[in-house]
């Protein structure tokens, strides 16, 4: 099985070195940028890659080598006869990828976005055009688990396993190089997380909890912040109060009425992997919640996000200020709640809660996508939105002409 993972961060760095244990796979990675390669091939040429798990129930696998692999900014050399390949990187970069990767994709690849976050049917669709035919496409909702890198190219570690894995599926399985692919991924990720894929892929585009929850709870924690620093780095997840709470379950329904409308217009297609916040956060970390009476309380005893802090900045004082150019709102407003919001107008779903968190966000960002209750500001094209591909229709967005 010949495997190739676009990415260099903790989620590729997991995938390549748990996967190059497995026997009779080939891995390859593809990072469109040679500093990193270098880098991450200098230590591979001497030492293996190291992934170290930090989860009680597989103590088994407390740490491990990786098996060789290759590392490249190749495009040709990376996909040539892949069955799969899987993008473990920022959304903002997947159509670069898909694009140089292109005419090396063969018939019946499987093209993975791991997560492929909001908006990742639109890019392979936009890029792969008729070829897609002869693909199949899984988008899942996350990555499998919470990883970090202790050091680039070096060692990965793995803080919790996620209970299930909740992704879809559009193509033809029969069309697929590897028979029983479903399978076979569950193989080369272990017993968890379990593999639940189902319904069409505007399902993930929906659910996809990014983009849902790490606006909400930036813009809870410092919508009234007085501008002055702080000497500490103030806790993520387990420092919403009950209004960002109340504002996840808000924004959660009006992403649940988007679903439920579509749903009425296009019984056939199948949109049930969109549930409540509450209930995602509860299938996939009930056993690190402590406390699971509603979303504040699930939010703050959840033991899989301890120590996860706001994005800051350290001043030369040794004090912080609020980091707003990081991912938790430069990739998840454009390529996550701006798609979400593009769905919604198509829909003829209005959604204020998720204007009032947009409206909010692009101020920080010094962008412009939203106008009054209009999707239509001058950096719209810069976002994974329908629109943006002229997708103006349900049956365009949901691909019934594929």
């Amino acid at each position: 099985m010949q495997i190739l993972i676009c990415g260099a961060g903790s989620g590729a760095h997991a995938l390549a070195g748990i996967f190059s244990q497995k026997s009779n796979v080939n891995v390859r990675v593809f990072i469109n940028d040679s500093n990193k390669v270098q880098r991450w091939n200098e230590h591979l040429n001497n030492h293996s890659l190291t992934v170290t798990f930090r989860e009680e129930k597989n103590k088994d696998w407390s740490k491990l080598q990786s098996q060789p692999f290759l590392v490249t900014d190749d495009p040709a050399q990376a996909a040539c006869n892949s069955d799969i390949i899987i993008f473990v990187l920022p959304a903002f970069l997947h159509l670069k990828y898909l694009k140089l990767l292109f005419p090396y994709i063969e018939e019946g690849c499987i093209l993975i976005g791991m997560p492929g976050q909001n908006g990742f049917e639109f890019d392979v669709r936009y890029a792969l055009r008729r070829k897609l035919n002869s693909c199949i496409v899984i988008n899942f909702e996350s990555l499998p688990w919470v990883c970090g890198n202790r050091e680039f190219g070096k060692s990965v570690e793995i803080m919790s396993i996620k209970t299930q894995l909740v992704g879809a599926l559009q193509g033809n399985p029969s069309n697929a190089r590897i028979p029983k692919f479903i399978v076979e991924l569950q193989k080369l990720l272990g017993n968890l997380p379990k593999l639940i894929i189902s319904g069409h892929l505007l399902g993930m585009t929906l659910v996809s909890p990014n983009a849902y929850s790490h606006p909400p709870i930036i813009y809870g924690r410092w919508k009234n912040w007085d501008g002055q620093p702080l000497d500490y780095k103030p806790l993520f997840y387990h420092g919403i109060d009950e209004y960002t709470a109340e504002l996840l379950g808000k924004l959660s329904e009006e992403i649940l009425t988007i679903s439920r409308q579509i749903g009425q217009e296009y019984p056939q297609i199948d949109l049930s992997e969109v549930i409540f916040v509450y209930d995602w956060d509860m299938n996939h970390y009930s056993e690190y919640i402590a406390d699971k009476t509603n979303i504040h309380t699930v939010f703050l005893t959840n033991g899989a996000y301890n120590g996860i802090v706001h994005p800051m900045l350290q001043m030369p004082n040794g004090t912080y200020l609020p980091n707003f150019n990081h991912r938790y709102l430069t990739e998840d407003i454009p390529f996550g709640l701006v798609v979400i919001r593009g769905i919604a107008a198509i829909a003829g779903v209005k959604t204020p809660y998720i204007d009032l968190v947009l409206s909010w966000c692009q101020n920080k960002l010094r962008k412009e996508y939203l106008i009054g209750s209009e999707l239509i500001g001058k950096d719209i094209g810069e976002t994974r939105c329908p629109q943006r591909y002229g997708l103006t229709t349900l049956p365009e967005i949901l691909g019934l002409d594929w």
